[in-house]
């Protein structure tokens, strides 16, 4: 995994142009949530609670060593109006995900149902709504293809670094401080609750299961130099370390009707078109 992709998929560009097109976006959600420029990596001046950085480790090290897996999401996602004012979309979904090189998400929200494939050769996305998909080549590993999407397309998750082989390194890496706030529980679960601040105006909370399963099961980023400070919330559920995946599930097979779109917005550079005015 390449520095600058896991550092762009955890900044605030939510959703890139295409993801926006099946969205059927408003200027809101197509609006200049702008990733900001690379900031500095993780140094020794990183101030983080050593019970943070234990807990944390482990639920990377866990997640990094499952070889499959599926769970559940469920989530909200702030967008601030020209006004000023703050609203929520909730969104849920179903992700499977088997190393070193397969992921689907399906995902049903306010605005949109998505479903996403990455079969090791192709990278696709289908918008119900829309009745649109794009698909295109995709490297053989999923890392390289969440930077490629980050990078070529547009295409962003919150979230995503938990998704990639080392979680530790992708999260800490811009890593200001971190501390550990104590036991709390998310859905009657027990759990370590953790808090850190990036260098790139990013504030994230991890909720990890307390006991010999580390897993994260709820997730906050905060976007605390943007106007309002938009929050994506994320809670994560009916873990499944023992999936038995199978390889149709990661294939797509575009519907008759559907009309085929391009990944790239046509722009100067030739590359995902980044956003647009308000």
């Amino acid at each position: 995994m390449t520095d600058t992709g896991s550092s762009a998929r955890f900044r605030k560009r939510w959703c890139g142009p295409l993801l926006a097109l099946f969205l059927g976006a408003t200027p809101l959600l197509a609006g200049a949530q702008q990733e900001q420029a690379t900031a500095e990596r993780t140094g020794s001046d990183a101030k983080i609670d050593p019970q943070a950085q234990r807990i944390l480790r482990q639920m990377g090290d866990f997640l990094a060593e499952q070889r499959e897996f599926s769970v559940r999401t469920e989530g909200t996602l702030d967008e601030v109006l020209d006004s000023g004012q703050k609203i929520q979309l909730q969104r849920a979904g179903d992700v499977r995900l088997q190393r070193p090189n397969r992921l689907r998400v399906d995902r049903a929200g306010d605005l949109a149902r998505l479903h996403l494939f990455y079969d090791g050769q192709r990278l696709s996305v289908l918008g119900e709504q829309a009745n649109a998909y794009a698909t295109t080549p995709a490297p053989s590993t999923l890392d390289a293809t969440l930077d490629m999407a980050s990078q070529k397309l547009g295409l962003d998750a919150p979230g995503g670094d938990l998704l990639v082989s080392n979680p530790y390194k992708a999260l800490t890496e811009d890593v200001r401080s971190g501390k550990y706030l104590g036991r709390a529980k998310v859905n009657g679960v027990p759990v370590h609750h953790l808090a850190f601040r990036n260098r790139d105006g990013v504030d994230w909370e991890l909720w990890v299961e307390d006991g010999p399963r580390p897993l994260p099961l709820k997730y906050v980023i905060t976007s605390r130099d943007l106007p309002g400070a938009p929050q994506y919330s994320v809670t994560l559920s009916e873990w499944n370390l023992s999936p038995q995946l199978t390889p149709d599930q990661f294939q797509f097979t575009p519907p008759r009707d559907a009309t085929r779109v391009s990944f790239l917005a046509p722009d100067s550079k030739g590359g995902a078109q980044q956003g647009g005015s308000k």
